[in-house]
């Protein structure tokens, strides 16, 4: 399976070796505010993202997250704490053929909190991700685009157990892949699905929805 995401990202990215002359600008918009909804192995909550283009060439992004964790990490079920992450995005982009590539630096952070169903114990986890990575979108017609990328993350967590004193701490780094599609309801309003190839220390596949507004 890694070796069909490394090709997809291959295929998206060829057409910059193929161009034998000036790209025409991509058109495509980057100015845009949206809410929604995502899930991993771990956590799931609703989202508010912004992002804008700055220059003609830079992408500044941001991201504000109210989630609860569910299910299992690192061999422990951690259902039942709640809070909140936020995070930035910053990013060149470059016109590939019929389509943009962008390199970016990526941080986020945030902290959940309360009674672990497994342990019946109150508990504090934080948690910081950060990470490079390389984004190629394209449009396939006036409603209709898609994105792929790939990132190296990095993930550190910490967890404190209040009530049975007690400290843990995980780090991890991960390939990470991404797959999007992009549907144009009108040229301000737009729906939009991701999913995202990542091991289990990383949280585990993630899928996520949303409806944005482009200005």
């Amino acid at each position: 399976m890694k070796s069909l995401y490394l090709l997809l990202l291959a295929a998206a990215v060829t057409p910059a070796f193929a161009q034998t002359v000036p790209a025409v600008k991509s058109g495509l918009n980057y100015n845009r505010i949206a809410v929604g909804y995502s899930a991993d192995d771990v956590l799931k909550g609703y989202n508010v993202t912004g992002s804008a283009l700055l220059g003609g060439s830079f992408i500044v992004s941001g991201i504000y997250d109210n989630v609860k964790t569910k299910g299992e990490a690192f061999a422990t079920q951690i259902a039942g704490l709640n809070g909140t992450l936020s995070g930035f995005g910053l990013a060149y982009k470059f016109n590939v053929g019929p389509g943009d590539l962008a390199v970016g630096y990526f941080y986020k952070t945030g902290t959940v909190d309360g009674v672990m169903t497994s342990l019946g114990d109150y508990v504090v986890a934080s948690a910081e991700q950060k990470g490079f990575g390389l984004n190629y979108r394209q449009a396939i017609n006036s409603s209709l685009e898609f994105s792929v990328g790939y990132s190296r993350q990095s993930t550190h967590m910490g967890f404190v157990n209040i009530d049975n004193p007690a400290v843990d701490e995980v780090k991890a780094t991960a390939n990470v892949y991404t797959l999007g599609v992009r549907y144009n309801i009108t040229k301000q309003l737009d729906a939009s699905i991701d999913y995202v190839f990542k091991n289990k220390d990383s949280g585990g596949d993630k899928f996520g929805i949303s409806v944005g507004y482009n200005f």
